[in-house]
């Protein structure tokens, strides 16, 4: 299991791996084309920091992480491609109930109304800090184009990728999970 902020339900659990799952078709249908531009134009925030082939790795990383009983705590590359793969899928999805006659969509045992990408977050994000990549600093003396250390990951804006060492997961023994208040249950909105 993914260590998020506040403990996944079961619901929550079936919409991650779904949502991982279908972008990791996408990811494997350009990686076996080499289609660079394709990834590009589909993928502008992931392409910054991964290739094709790399993310289709890493996906399938946080798939086996996932539906693992220990917790892993993901990385920050992680949590990209995490935040990517629900916004892309909440996308689709809503479009999808947004042309169909049902107030919801079928998904394994559950019925999924309305998607809200941003409560999603809020609720099981630990923060967005992610998103920001670094910045280069040529006159630093910690600057990643010059480094001779592999494990240097800082300056992604120069083209760099993160050395797979950064894409460990770190086993969790200690959860501290958020306790939401009571919502209303019965609600088809998810969260």
């Amino acid at each position: 299991m993914l260590y998020f902020r506040t403990k996944p339900d079961p619901v929550f659990l079936v919409l991650v791996e779904e949502a991982l799952r279908w972008e990791l078709a996408g990811f494997r249908r350009i990686s076996a084309a080499n289609d660079l531009e394709s990834w590009f134009v589909e993928y502008p925030v992931l392409e910054r920091v991964f290739t094709p082939y790399s993310a289709m790795v890493a996906l399938e990383d946080l798939l086996r992480a996932h539906a693992q009983d220990t917790v892993y705590r993901p990385t920050d590359f992680h949590w990209l491609a995490i935040y990517e793969c629900l916004k892309n899928y909440c996308l689709w999805h809503n479009d999808r109930l947004s042309d169909s006659k049902e107030p919801f969509l079928r998904l394994q045992a559950y019925r999924f109304g309305y998607l809200d990408f941003e409560a999603i977050v809020e609720r099981y994000f630990w923060d967005e800090d992610f998103l920001i990549l670094p910045q280069p600093d040529r006159d630093s003396q910690r600057c990643g184009c010059a480094s001779t250390d592999p494990d240097w990951v800082e300056d992604l804006s120069m083209g760099l990728r993160p050395h797979p060492s950064c894409l460990r997961f770190s086993v969790v023994h200690e959860m501290a999970w958020y306790v939401p208040q009571p919502q209303e249950c019965g609600q088809w909105r998810l969260p």
